[in-house]
């Protein structure tokens, strides 16, 4: 166990402030961001099935197959802008994130929830279906980088940059393994090992999604020590858990790697 007190230069508490809750967790990204743009948000799985068809020039998403009546939830937190049906889709949801991002949802049989409700990450929003332009029961997930785009961009990085990694099962990727990091100059490492690349430096206490844990190197520092390492997918590598802001060693609620 460590404590959460840690002595703070006036320095440190000024990048506290600066950083929080405003960097954007998208590998070689800057580390701080304009104001205005709040963090990404910690995914969560949007359906659980098999891959048919990926995100190309001529397709905007990704399609997951599965039997009719699986559910779909919704990857984040926001609101629903969109729910009814749909040309193409039979029926569509789309839900706009605290980010500004958009996701989106099609050929559901059912759906369970209305425009401008709020809806958490992880929340049951439809049951999967064959409406609309379709060959067999599936998801057709997009996402878009705000309400006004017309392009859908590729779902998997856009995932993966919130802690999830198609395919997958519901219930990973939940905001309980959120955190926020702490320190200056901490160093992001290709690996759980001291002598690792360094793929990134945080100038500052980060917001982060950890995806996994595992045993590395013993580091020592600040006056801890501690092999566990978090693995961070948006950011491309390892950090030491000293550097994660909770009182436990080992995380709690995040699987082994």
């Amino acid at each position: 166990m460590r404590a959460l007190k840690r002595p703070k230069s006036l320095g440190m508490l000024v990048a506290t402030v600066a950083a929080a809750g405003l960097v954007p967790l998208t590998a070689g990204a800057a580390d701080a961001a304009p104001p205005a743009k709040p963090a990404d948000y910690a995914g969560s799985c949007p359906a659980a099935g098999t891959i048919t068809q990926r995100w190309h020039s001529g397709h905007d998403g990704v399609d997951i197959a599965n039997n009719r009546g699986t559910p779909i939830y919704s990857a984040g937190p926001g609101t629903v802008i969109a729910s009814g049906p749909a040309s193409g889709y039979g029926q569509w949801i789309r839900i706009r994130h605290d980010d500004g991002t958009v996701t989106e949802y099609g050929h559901m049989y059912q759906r369970l929830v209305s425009v401008n409700q709020r809806v958490s990450s992880g929340q049951l929003i439809a049951r999967m279906g064959s409406e609309g332009q379709s060959t067999g029961p599936h998801l057709h997930f997009e996402a878009h980088s705000s309400t006004s785009s017309t392009r859908g961009m590729d779902p998997v990085p856009y995932l993966a940059a919130r802690g999830v990694s198609l395919p997958c099962t519901p219930g990973s990727g939940t905001p309980g393994t959120n955190f926020t990091t702490w320190g200056t100059s901490v160093r992001v490492r290709a690996d759980a090992r001291l002598n690792a690349a360094v793929v990134r430096t945080l100038s500052g206490p980060t917001p982060v999604f950890v995806e996994c844990q595992k045993r590395g190197d013993m580091v020592n520092a600040e006056g801890y020590s501690n092999d566990a390492w978090a693995y961070i997918p948006a950011l491309g590598g390892y950090i030491s858990n000293i550097y994660i802001d909770h009182p436990a060693s080992w995380l709690p609620g995040v699987r082994t790697c």
